[in-house]
């Protein structure tokens, strides 16, 4: 499967990098991981520091809300990895 993202904003980015990048291949599963965090992180609190980590209810509500095929504890653990992942690049710039 073919990324889902928009390649042209791919592509601007890529260029503005000074990169010749081609967008990546991923799958199915991948692809829904990775909508669950970017739309969950949209939506994400800070407290004046920094982000707030994405909590468990949020994470819940969006997988039933999106009906997704993925099991829950899956879709939990997934986006909790990224969300960790996220935390501490957040925190790493901030310092």
């Amino acid at each position: 499967m073919e990324w889902g993202g928009n390649d042209e904003k791919h592509r601007l980015v890529a260029e503005k990098l000074g990169l010749k990048a081609e967008p990546p291949e991923i799958d199915a599963l991948v692809a829904m991981h990775m909508e669950a965090f970017y739309s969950l992180s949209r939506a994400r609190t800070n407290n004046g520091y920094g982000p707030l980590p994405l909590s468990i209810t949020e994470i819940s509500a969006w997988h039933r809300f999106m009906e997704t095929p993925i099991e829950p504890e899956q879709m939990l653990f997934v986006t909790q990895q990224l969300d960790e992942a996220y935390m501490l690049w957040a925190s790493k710039k901030r310092s």
